[in-house]
């Protein structure tokens, strides 16, 4: 029951967020008691610690699997990123113990990113000429900037789809990258 009533939670905090969520929800859900939920659970606190913890491992296995799969390099980058950022930055602003189970997370996605990257090398995905630990050292940065965000913008998600696109398409289009840039004017070396 203690499974089924941490499932159900997750779904709830999905529909609702963390805070907006509430046990009567899971009873609903679950067709049980409240008397029943308190039998596993000492409150709502325990239930996101729990969902979290939960989330958390369930998300371990996942990118792993997604690694070792023999996916497309890029299936695979927009399997990993899958995510919802409002209820991130939900987690980082109301739960700050929970918040540490997802830092927590995020340097397990940084000791995979180097073999990652290596891997969209190996397959022609990610330019040779990129340096891998650069390129790591900008993507956790810009990750970083975007869970500084305040989350109550409803544009969170287009901010990071946005993100995405920028990193991986980058910015200039076909014509400007066909044409030799004068950087020059910046400090920077001309380009082709």
């Amino acid at each position: 029951m203690r499974d089924k009533i941490i499932l159900s939670a997750m779904e709830q905090i999905k529909k609702y967020g963390f805070r907006r969520f509430t046990i009567k929800d899971i009873t609903a859900d679950l067709g049980i008691s409240t008397k029943t939920v308190y039998k596993y659970f000492e409150g709502k606190d325990d239930i996101i610690s729990a969902v979290c913890t939960s989330f958390m491992d369930m998300e371990k296995e996942r990118i792993l699997g997604i690694l070792e799969s023999d996916s497309a390099w890029m299936d695979k980058i927009t399997a990993i990123i899958s995510g919802d950022p409002e209820r991130i930055i939900e987690l980082k602003k109301h739960y700050p113990a929970e918040w540490q189970k997802f830092m927590a997370m995020q340097r397990f996605l940084s000791r995979q990113k180097r073999s990652f990257i290596e891997q969209g090398m190996a397959s022609g995905d990610i330019r040779p000429d990129i340096d891998i630990d650069l390129l790591g050292t900008i993507i956790h940065t810009c990750v970083e900037a975007l869970l500084s965000l305040d989350g109550s913008d409803p544009g969170t998600k287009q901010v990071l789809a946005e993100f995405w696109k920028m990193v991986m398409c980058g910015v200039l289009s076909c014509e400007s990258k066909i044409r030799e840039l004068d950087m020059v004017t910046c400090g920077l070396p001309k380009t082709v």
